[in-house]
């Protein structure tokens, strides 16, 4: 140990009497130059906050500068050390005597990352000067940067069709495949919510209206959730226009959700009953055609009909 440090103290002092010489060559007065070489780092910012939810977020670039205010050319030898972020820079810059070198640093956040604060150094290092290879005689320049993780959830649904058409009284049934993003683990409920058509946003149910299936939960783990969620609404039966909505499915973070033009929806219509006994009708379109009953025929059903060329009426 004592021989090998001895010679690193022989090749110092051989460096430095070698640097002199150079700098002599060049420099009218050393005294207001710094002799032993040496590098000077700043970055653009020193805290970055990362929103998973926002579009790009989780890559940022950071804006550096070394400052060389020694006479002569240095190398400089640049590390990015972090447990968890991971990084892409230059591994070496060279800078000019008495002038700036710039450099950007990008860092790429991984979004399975838990919210809280990481840290990301940066350190620069002269590793020759003149061409002569000096590293362990300077001083490492260090630059920390701290990358706060917010929490996230994203959340998407897909309906599988376009439309649902029940007629009044009929049960609607459809199925929801709903799928999450999250760095954080955690149950969601699912919930159904009704807006009309020309509605700003969800108001009360009107009657007749009533979500009758069990309740749908996504469990988020390591990342990601998905769950088909099955649902099923009764519709009155006693409307006597159609009425025209849509269905809109998402989490209990929303409570009230906005327009069917403004969600991801799916369009629900609902037509009027039509009735089995029908009072005048004409033509070929009989209601005594669905008990199989020719026009020539008479049935009695608590009542009687009466038949004419032109139509068929009934008293009850």
């Amino acid at each position: 140990m004592g021989n090998s440090d001895d010679m690193k103290w022989r090749v110092g002092v051989v460096i430095l009497v070698l640097l002199n010489i150079q700098i002599a060559l060049f420099i009218p007065s050393a005294t207001a130059q710094q002799i032993l070489p040496g590098i000077e780092l700043e970055c653009s910012t020193s805290s970055i906050v990362i929103h998973f939810d926002e579009v790009d977020s989780s890559n940022q670039i950071i804006e550096c500068i070394l400052t060389n205010d020694r006479p002569y050319v240095e190398e400089v030898s640049l590390e990015y050390i972090s447990e968890y972020i991971d990084t892409a820079g230059p591994g070496n810059v060279m800078v000019e005597g008495n002038s700036d070198a710039s450099f950007q640093v990008i860092i790429d956040v991984d979004n399975s990352l838990i919210p809280q604060i990481y840290e990301l150094n940066i350190t620069a290092e002269v590793i020759s000067a003149i061409g002569i290879p000096l590293g362990f005689l300077t001083e490492v320049e260090e630059w920390a940067i701290e990358i706060e993780i917010m929490e996230y959830t994203i959340c998407n649904v897909n309906y599988g069709i376009n439309s649902l058409n029940v007629e009044g009284g009929e049960n609607a049934l459809f199925t929801a495949a709903y799928n999450c993003e999250s760095n954080l683990d955690r149950e969601l409920d699912v919930e159904l919510h009704l807006v009309d058509k020309n509605a700003n946003s969800e108001s009360t149910w009107a009657s007749g209206f009533n979500l009758v299936s069990e309740k749908c939960t996504i469990l988020i783990s390591e990342g990601s959730g998905f769950e088909n969620c099955e649902f099923e609404l009764t519709t009155p039966s006693n409307i006597d226009e159609k009425y025209e909505g849509c269905l809109i499915v998402l989490d209990e973070r929303t409570t009230i959700t906005g327009s069917c033009q403004s969600e991801d929806s799916l369009e629900f219509i609902v037509n009027p009953k039509e009735n089995g006994i029908i009072n005048g009708v004409g033509g070929n379109i009989s209601v005594l055609d669905d008990y199989d009953i020719s026009e020539n025929q008479i049935m009695y059903f608590s009542g009687a009909f009466f038949y004419t060329n032109s139509a068929i009426y009934c008293i009850f």
